[in-house]
C-alpha cells in the first residue's frame, strides 16, 4: 500500500507543478489574454502547461536505476623494449 501512497502523492506535487507554471504563465503573457479572447488563451495555455511539466522528475525514486557497466579486461599489449646492445 505504501507504493500508492507514494504515486498519489507524485501525482499531487506534479498538479501543484502543473498549477505553478499555469499562474506564472498567466501573469507573464497577460496582454495575449485580451488579444486570443479568454477560451483560446486558456486552451494554449493548458498546451504549454502540459510541454513544460511533461520532463518533469519529482523524485530521484522515479528515475530508472542506472546498471553499472561491465568491466571488460583490457588486452595485454606487449611493452616494447628496445635493443640496448649495439
Amino acid at each position: 500500500m505504501a507504493k500508492k501512497v507514494n504515486k498519489e502523492t507524485k501525482k499531487q506535487l506534479l498538479k501543484s507543478v502543473k498549477v505553478d507554471i499555469r499562474k506564472r504563465m498567466e501573469d507573464a503573457l497577460a496582454d495575449f489574454k485580451a488579444e486570443l479572447g479568454e477560451k483560446k488563451f486558456k486552451k494554449r495555455l493548458r498546451k504549454a502547461t502540459a510541454i513544460f511539466s511533461d520532463g518533469i522528475v519529482l523524485h530521484k525514486d522515479a528515475e530508472p536505476a542506472k546498471k553499472p557497466k561491465k568491466k571488460t579486461k583490457k588486452e595485454a599489449v606487449p611493452e616494447q623494449t628496445a635493443d640496448l646492445t649495439a
